[in-house]
């Protein structure tokens, strides 16, 4: 009699130990991750794209040009921030756009511009007053 209870008393316990054993197994043989070989070797195929080069001609009143030196074979991407570095325009120039692209911001406060311009291996960055040409900025207090 008292072995019944002893066998009823650990029963539990022996399936409660069994469960911790096989689980632990599943994680240990779950860990068993396969790894792929590679065999090829593989480049971009825009690696051997050259740097753009590129000025900015500012037409005064928040419009500036940008003109690239010579014609791009593929997609340039333009990046253009305010002085406080936000986004304002990501744009892509195509090989059929020709060598410059004009952009017009008067909507915005901000007069200076930050331009990146590049491709997938080379990125430049410039920037651009965009004021009108020998005019000054005037503050009028309309207090005095």
């Amino acid at each position: 009699m008292d072995g019944d209870k002893i066998t009823k008393k650990y029963i539990p316990l022996v399936f409660l130990l069994l469960a911790f054993y096989y689980a632990s197994t599943f994680i240990v043989g779950a860990q068993n991750v396969r790894k792929l070989i590679e065999t090829e070797i593989s480049f971009p195929t825009d690696l051997g794209s050259a740097p753009v080069n590129f000025n900015l001609q500012s037409l005064g009143n928040k419009k500036f040009k940008l003109v690239l030196e010579k014609p791009s074979k593929q997609l340039t991407d333009v990046k253009i921030y305010d002085i406080l570095g936000n986004l304002i325009l990501h744009d892509q120039l195509n090989p059929t756009d020709g060598m410059q692209k004009s952009y017009d911001f008067t909507h915005l406060n901000s007069k200076l511009f930050v331009v990146e311009v590049g491709n997938a291996k080379y990125n430049k960055t410039k920037s651009v007053y965009a004021n009108p040409p020998g005019s000054m900025e005037r503050n009028v207090n309309l207090d005095e």
